[in-house]
C-alpha cells in the first residue's frame, strides 16, 4: 500500500492547547462572578431594570437606572463594576432552567472573586452565587497552522475533494499517514471508519438544519463553507464578527460540516446544514463558563438543532447546567468532548445529562490512548460517556490558508464527527426529539470494536455505546428498513427477531415481496416474545403481518413458504411508527455435517460489488465466521471469496461461488469441526466482473450467533 505522507512541521509545544492545560486543574476567572436571583425576588426586578437589553449594549452599574440603586450599591459594595444578562431580551417571565433570572458580573481591578461570592452568599433573594470557570478545547494541533499538505501522489477516492483520501475517519481503507519525517507512522485498520459513504447514499444533509459550533470562530470566507455561514456572535470581543482567531473552530467545523464533493480539499460529515459560528473561545484556546452559557443560549435562541462544543472544564457550575438544560429544552442537541487526560475524573459539559458525550478511538479503532499527537495524552473514559468516534491525526481546514488542511488530535475533533452525523440523522427526520437521535444513534454503533479488557459487550465506560456507524444511524432514522435477501423455503423457517432500544411502544409492519417487488404469500406466525413460534398460534397465509414492540422488548416472527416447492429470495421491508426498532432475521442451512443457524439479515439492505469481513476464527474452541450471499440481479454472477492475512497479504481462496438469479447461499468459512484451524485476519468476497451482491455475516461462538459488521470494499492488494 501506498505510504500517504504528511509532510508536516514539528509538534507544536501544547501549552496553548487542551492536553497540556487541562492537567493543571481548571483555573477560577478572577474578573468574574455567576448570580442567579430567585423567582420573584426584589433584586430580580432591579436586575432586569439594571442590566442592558441587548448582547451590544455596556452599561456600567454606576449608570443603572434609580429603580436598581438598592441591588447597584449592594454589588459595588462587592467590587462589581458591571451586570449583564445572559437573556437581554427576557422580562420576569419563567424560562426553562431560570435562564432569566441568571445574570453575569464583572469585577473591578482591585476587587477579589471569592470575596464578591462571599458577600452575597446567603442573600435570601440569590439561588447561587459563583466563581466563573474556564473551559479549554480538547484537541492538539499535529502541525503548524496554515501548513500545506500537497503532493501525496494519491488517485483522489469519492467524493472528489484532493484530501479525502487522508480523511480516515469517513473511509478507512488501512491507510498509512505519516508525520514529522517519519516519527509517527500509523496505519489504519479497513472499516474504521463511520461508514460515510453508505450514509451519504441516504442523505448528505439539509439546509434546514441548523449546527451551531460555539468554538474559537470559523474562516468565514473560507470556500468550503461558502452559502452556508449564518451571522452569529462573538462573547469573547461582544461583536457580530466570529472570525477565528486560534484555528482550532475552524479545523472543528470542517470536521463537522465542510461541504463535499465540491473538489476543493476536504468532506464534511454533514456537506449541507447550515452553520451558525459562535465564538466562546479566545486565542489562546481558553473559554469562560459565562461565555459558553451565553453562547449556548444564543444558539437555542437563533434555531440551531445541533450545537457542538469541543472544550471541557473541571468544574461543574451551577450556570452552566442551567444553559444546558436551557438549550435542550428548546429543542437543541449539544454533543461535547470528553477530554483528553486518559483519566475518569468528569469534565462539563459533558459529565451533564442532556449532553451526548464522545471519546475518541484511532484508525484501528481502538481508544485513542495515548494520541498520536502526544504520548501523555489519552481519550478519558468514565460512567458519563456514551459514544466514541474517530479523533486521532484528523484533517481539518486551516483558519489562515484557504488552499491548506491540518492535523489534530483529541475528542475535540471526536464530538463535531457526531455532532455532523446527528445533523445527517435530523436531515432524514426532522422530527426526532433529544432521546430519539440518541436512540438512533445507539442502534447503529459498532460494539466491541475495540481492546477485549476495555470494549466489553453492551455499555462500558470506555468505549460507550460503541463507535459512531452514520450508514446504520441513517437507516434507524428513516424509520423504514430492508433486511437483505432472505431466503423463504419450504425445508425451513426464516426468523425475525425485533428490538425497540426506545422509550415508547413501537407499531411495525413486516412485509414481503419477491425480487421484481411482488407480494409474497407465506404462512407468517407472531408475534411471540420467544424464538419458539409455536407458543404464538398465530398463523396467517400473508405477504404482511403488523405487530406493536414494547419498549426494551423483543419480539419475534417467523416466515415459511406456503405450499411448498422451491426456495423464494426477496425482500423484507419493516416499516415502523413512534419509535425505533433494531432486528436480526435468521434460517438454518445444512451444511456438511449438520444444521446450522446463521444470520439472513440486519435491518438493512446493501448491493457491493466487494465486501470485506474480518476473521478471529478458532475451530477446535467451536467459534466460526460465516456469511450469506444473495444474487439480486437477472443474470447469474460469481464471487470469489480469499482470505486475507492481518499484514494485508493474501492467504488463500477458498472458493467460487455461482449464484443464479434471485438465488441465496450461506456458509462458514472453516466448517470441518474435527480440524485445528484457526486464522485471523479476514475474508474477502469479490463479485466477478464488477458483478454486484448482497451479503450478511455473523460469528458463531459456541451456541450464540452474533452479526458482525462487513466493510463495503475490498482489501488493498486483492484482486
Amino acid at each position: 500500500m501506498k505510504r500517504i505522507v504528511f509532510p508536516l512541521l514539528a509538534l507544536l509545544a501544547v501549552s496553548s492547547c487542551g492536553l497540556a492545560q487541562s492537567k493543571q486543574g481548571d483555573p477560577r476567572n478572577p474578573t468574574r462572578i455567576i448570580i442567579k436571583f430567585r423567582p420573584g425576588a426584589q433584586l430580580l426586578a432591579q436586575a432586569r431594570a439594571a442590566a442592558p437589553k441587548s448582547l451590544m449594549e455596556s452599561r456600567s452599574l454606576a449608570e443603572a437606572p434609580q429603580s436598581s440603586a438598592p441591588l447597584a450599591s449592594m454589588l459595588s459594595a462587592s467590587g462589581i463594576v458591571r451586570l449583564r444578562a445572559v437573556k437581554p431580551d427576557a422580562g420576569l417571565e419563567p424560562l426553562a432552567a431560570g435562564i432569566e433570572r441568571l445574570f453575569i458580573a464583572d469585577l473591578g481591578p482591585d476587587a477579589s472573586a471569592g470575596a464578591a461570592v462571599r458577600s452575597l452568599t446567603g442573600n435570601p433573594d440569590i439561588e447561587y452565587v459563583e466563581p466563573d470557570a474556564v473551559a479549554r478545547i480538547t484537541s492538539v494541533q499535529a502541525n503548524a497552522a496554515g501548513q500545506s499538505q500537497r503532493g501525496t501522489g494519491r488517485v483522489p477516492l469519492v467524493p472528489n475533494d484532493p484530501k479525502f483520501s487522508l480523511q480516515w475517519s469517513l473511509q478507512n481503507t488501512g491507510q498509512t499517514l505519516t508525520l514529522n519525517d517519519g516519527r509517527i507512522s500509523v496505519t489504519g485498520t479497513p472499516g474504521a471508519d463511520i461508514n460515510a459513504l453508505a450514509a451519504w447514499d441516504i442523505s448528505a444533509g439539509s439546509s434546514n438544519i441548523v449546527l451551531a459550533v460555539l468554538d474559537s470562530g470559523i474562516a468565514l470566507n473560507h470556500p468550503e463553507f461558502a452559502g452556508r455561514i449564518v451571522t452569529g456572535y462573538d462573547f469573547v470581543h461582544q461583536r457580530t464578527n466570529t472570525i477565528d482567531d486560534q484555528g482550532h473552530g475552524t479545523a472543528v467545523a470542517s470536521v463537522a460540516a465542510a461541504t463535499g464533493g465540491n473538489g476543493i480539499l476536504m468532506a464534511g460529515v454533514d456537506w449541507k446544514c447550515t452553520i451558525l459560528p459562535v465564538k466562546v473561545i479566545d486565542a489562546t484556546g481558553a473559554g469562560n463558563y459565562s461565555n459558553i452559557v451565553s453562547g449556548l443560549i444564543y444558539a437555542a435562541d437563533h434555531g440551531a438543532r445541533v450545537i457542538n462544543l469541543s472544550a471541557a472544564g473541571t468544574a461543574a457550575g451551577n450556570m452552566l447546567r442551567d444553559a444546558v438544560n436551557y438549550a435542550a429544552n428548546k429543542g437543541a442537541i449539544l454533543v461535547a468532548s470528553m477530554g483528553n487526560d486518559n483519566t475518569e475524573s468528569p469534565y462539563y459539559p459533558a459529565a451533564y445529562a442532556n449532553v451526548i458525550a464522545v471519546g475518541a478511538t484511532n484508525s484501528k479503532d481502538q481508544r485513542a490512548a495515548p494520541f498520536s499527537c502526544d504520548p501523555k495524552g489519552g481519550s478519558n473514559y468514565s460512567s458519563r460517556l456514551d459514544f466514541v468516534a474517530p479523533g486521532d491525526l484528523m484533517v481539518g481546514l486551516s483558519y489562515s490558508d484557504p488552499t491548506a488542511i491540518t492535523a489534530w488530535c483529541g475528542t475535540s475533533l471526536s464530538a463535531p464527527v457526531v455532532s455532523g452525523t446527528v445533523s445527517l440523522i435530523l436531515s432524514v427526520n426532522p422530527a426526532l426529539n433529544y432521546d430519539q437521535v440518541f436512540a438512533v444513534l445507539k442502534a447503529g454503533a459498532r460494539d466491541q470494536v475495540g481492546s477485549g479488557d476495555e470494549d466489553t459487550q453492551g455499555w462500558d465506560k470506555y468505549y460507550g455505546w460503541g463507535r459512531i456507524d452514520a450508514y446504520r444511524s441513517l437507516l434507524a432514522a428513516r424509520g423504514t428498513s430492508l433486511f437483505s435477501h432472505v431466503a423463504i423455503g419450504a425445508g425451513y423457517t426464516t426468523i425475525f427477531a425485533f428490538l425497540n432500544t426506545g422509550s415508547v411502544p413501537v407499531d411495525a409492519n413486516l412485509s414481503l415481496t419477491d425480487k421484481t417487488g411482488v407480494p409474497l404469500d407465506v404462512s407468517l406466525s407472531g408475534p411471540s416474545i420467544s424464538p419458539d413460534i409455536s407458543e404464538s398460534g398465530n398463523t396467517v397465509l400473508a405477504s404482511t403481518l403488523g405487530f406493536t414492540v414494547p419498549p426494551g422488548g423483543t419480539r419475534y416472527l417467523s416466515a415459511t413458504r406456503a405450499g411448498g416447492g422451491d426456495p423464494k429470495t426477496g425482500w423484507a421491508k419493516v416499516e415502523a411508527s413512534g419509535g425505533l426498532l433494531g432486528g436480526v432475521a435468521t434460517f438454518s442451512f445444512t451444511p456438511d455435517g449438520g444444521s446450522i443457524q446463521t444470520v439472513a439479515g440486519v435491518l438493512m439492505s446493501s448491493t457491493v460489488s466487494a465486501a470485506t469481513i474480518p476473521v478471529d476464527d478458532d475451530v477446535p474452541q467451536q467459534r466460526f465466521t460465516g456469511f450469506a450471499v444473495a444474487n439480486p440481479n437477472s443474470t447469474p454472477i460469481t464471487i470469489k471469496v480469499v482470505t486475507v492475512n492481518t499484514d494485508g497479504s493474501p492467504a488463500a481462496i477458498l472458493s467460487n461461488i455461482l449464484l443464479k438469479p434471485g438465488e441465496q447461499t450461506a456458509t462458514f468459512l472453516f466448517q470441518d469441526p474435527k480440524a485445528s484451524q484457526k486464522f485471523k485476519g479476514s475474508a474477502v468476497l469479490i463479485g466477478q466482473g464488477s458483478a454486484t451482491f448482497s451479503v450478511v455475516a455473523l460469528v458463531q461462538n459456541k451456541s450464540l450467533f452474533t452479526a458482525i459488521p462487513v466493510i463495503p470494499s475490498k482489501a488493498p492488494n486483492i484482486n
